[in-house]
């Protein structure tokens, strides 16, 4: 969210007959909100705050004080002459703070209807996280002053940068602790869908103690112990159905024990019936095996002058065949050496197209790299050009603006300068994170790895913040010429 750009208006009213006191700084300001939803992703909302409680003291006496309209807007009148501290506050939320110096204003300025005013952009309140060190916001982020080169009231320039520095690091802080607590909350959610119950309890517990009041990790819990009950359950009835099966086993063994002891007796006299049996058919087949033998030995000898007779033939026909064999090997070495040698020129025609093929492919990627450098000097030449130009142009707006308020100032000392409507702008966040120079930063992410849309959105984001920034407009001019159409 654009933050309302900070400026002083200054009326300086002269009179040469008197002067007097009767003259008050008026401040005025907005405040906001951030919140986190913080799940196994994390989302940031900032909206206007209503409500929030503003105190101005001197010491330890309350001087004024009021609360943020619906919008966020609140205005409190600063007294002259004294050191004053400006509290914003809101109920669980980080309280900020603010310094004013009204001292040292010359009598030349401080005169009747002298109506000095400061606008600060914003406060941003957010809630404290835990492990997180917020001393620094116990010191005044910003003090305001009158200067007496500017004849203006201003900031500090080192109090504010000191002060958008503890901004800084507390957000970087609170930051690495979000994305831990969610990237926990995120292993939890895995282990429980597997379900490995007893994980994913742990990891939820680690995201709570990270951030108590988070009710993410709780509700997952509820999900786990369910998880645990119903494995618990599975479990019970698992060992219930064993116990069932071991018990239908046994009685069945029982069973078939019984039966077996019932079956005895008829079983004695079926064994010496099959014993006799077994007798008679040991005498047949000793008969049949008598003839058998008789019959193998006059095949035996039959077939054995067969093989004498055989054999006279096979020693003359083996000499035959081992010439054959023998002249089959020599032409099957030869074969082998052919195929060697075919083989031995295919695989070097191989290697030698494979390092062709690379170095046309390195001399192609040598090619395209002399491209890719020549496109980007190109590319930051232009941007330099059109970065330079812009700077150019700005500085001749700010010699013109000065030019013009010089002349204003030298024909009408009276005039509307008398009336307040002088402006001085000073950093735009005060109390929350510098969003340009965070946009930038991410949209010079982007540009670098040629995310042309996201660069886009990002350098655009970055100009609603700072308007007609050079920087963020050349390098969007670069990144519209990559999107348009080739």
């Amino acid at each position: 969210m654009m933050k309302r750009p900070i400026f002083i208006t200054a009326g300086l009213l002269f009179s040469l007959t008197f002067w007097c006191q009767d003259w008050s700084l008026k401040l005025s300001s907005n405040v906001e909100i951030r919140t986190w939803k913080l799940t196994s992703t994390y989302e940031k909302e900032e909206k206007s705050l209503g409500g929030a409680k503003i105190v101005l003291t001197k010491g330890n006496e309350t001087i004024s004080q009021t609360t943020s309209d619906g919008q966020g807007d609140f205005t409190i009148n600063v007294p002259p002459n004294g050191e004053f501290l400006l509290t914003v506050s809101y109920p669980g939320f980080n309280t900020k703070r603010f310094s004013v110096n009204t001292n040292n204003v010359p009598a030349d300025f401080a005169k009747d209807n002298w109506k000095p005013t400061f606008s600060i952009g914003g406060f941003i309140m957010a809630r404290a996280y835990p492990g997180i060190d917020y001393s620094g916001l116990e010191k005044p982020l910003v003090l305001v002053e009158f200067k007496q080169k500017k004849k203006v009231f201003d900031h500090d320039d080192i109090v504010t940068q000191g002060g958008l520095n503890t901004v800084m690091k507390i957000y970087e802080s609170e930051d690495a602790l979000i994305k831990k607590f969610c990237s926990t909350n995120k292993a939890g959610d895995v282990a429980l869908a597997k379900p490995d119950c007893p994980l994913a309890k742990k990891l939820y517990q680690e995201a709570m103690a990270m951030i108590p009041f988070e009710t993410y990790p709780g509700i997952q819990l509820q999900k786990v112990g369910e998880c645990l009950k119903n494995q618990s359950d599975a479990q019970a009835k698992a060992a219930e159905e064993a116990a069932k099966k071991a018990a239908a086993e046994k009685a069945a063994a029982d069973k078939a024990a019984a039966d077996k002891l019932a079956a005895g007796d008829k079983a004695a006299a079926d064994k010496a019936a099959a014993a006799q049996k077994a007798a008679e058919e040991k005498d047949a087949n000793a008969k049949a095996q008598a003839e058998a033998d008789a019959a193998a030995k006059a095949k035996a000898e039959a077939k054995a002058e067969k093989e004498r007779k055989q054999k006279e033939g096979l020693a003359k026909s083996k000499a035959e065949d081992d010439a054959a064999a023998k002249a089959d090997e020599e032409k099957r070495k030869q074969r082998e050496k052919e195929n060697a040698e075919a083989a031995a020129k295919a695989k070097a025609d191989e290697l030698a197209n494979a390092k062709a093929k690379a170095e046309e492919k390195k001399e192609k990627e040598r090619k395209q790299k002399e491209g890719l450098a020549k496109a980007k000097a190109e590319d930051e030449a232009e941007a330099k050009a059109i970065a330079d130009k812009r700077e150019a142009e700005r500085k001749a707006k700010e010699e013109e603006a000065k030019k013009l308020s010089y002349e204003t100032e030298s024909t009408d000392p009276q005039g509307e300068m008398g009336k307040g409507n002088g402006k001085v702008s000073v950093p735009q966040t005060v109390f929350g994170v510098d969003k340009y120079k965070t946009a930038i930063k991410r949209a010079d992410e982007l540009f670098k790895m040629k995310r042309w849309s996201e660069a886009k959105t990002a350098y655009e984001e970055a100009l609603t913040i700072k308007k007609d920034d050079p920087y963020a407009t050349s390098k969007l001019e670069i990144v519209n010429k990559n999107l348009a159409p080739k």
